[in-house]
């Protein structure tokens, strides 16, 4: 039961990733859309060694790689834990950092310091994912861990100190730039 609801997990997330993404980059009433989006070379599916996953406590082994997106650009990866068992997303995307808080999709829960960096942990809006978004230049590392009654993390406080832990374990293997 736990391996379908960990499976589930991870559709909902990248589904939830994919939403965000691409609803902050569509246009209104033919405005437009805005500066065009900056390129992104950092892919965490590729980025973070087996020690670095192990300082996480995130297995080891190939995440399950979402496709790239390009409107802002989204590079984005599942990681999977055993103990306890949930998914981390992890996308590397090119959107501001300031644009996480005016955003109504995003519940800002509190502002902290993660490797030295500004972060925002925020409940995503439906309340199905806790999001630790991390500002790397020229956007954000982001980390989001869902919670439901069918997960190990029931709450949203919980999937948040998950993913604010799994976040600061990962910090000093951090890029420079996205």
């Amino acid at each position: 039961m736990k391996r379908v609801a960990v499976r589930a997990t991870m559709v909902t997330l990248s589904l939830l990733s994919v939403v965000g993404v691409v609803a902050c980059s569509q246009p209104v009433d033919g405005e437009p859309a805005g500066e065009p989006a900056v390129e992104i070379t950092y892919q965490p599916c590729d980025a973070f060694s087996p020690e670095a996953l192990a300082a996480a406590r995130i297995d080891a082994a190939p995440p399950d790689r979402m496709p790239d997106r390009d409107d802002p650009p989204n590079h984005a990866c599942g990681f999977l834990s055993r103990n306890p068992s949930y998914v981390v997303v992890t996308s590397a995307i090119g959107t501001p950092f300031s644009g996480i808080a005016s955003d109504e999709r995003f519940n800002v829960l509190s502002e902290t310091e993660i490797g030295g960096r500004s972060a925002l942990v925020s409940d995503f809006r439906g309340g199905s994912a806790c999001t630790v978004s991390v500002a790397i230049e020229p956007g954000i590392l982001e980390f989001m861990i869902g919670y439901s009654e069918l997960e190990d993390f029931t709450t949203v406080d919980a999937a948040c100190d998950q993913a604010t832990k799994v976040a600061t374990a990962l910090a000093p293997y951090f890029p420079d730039h996205l």
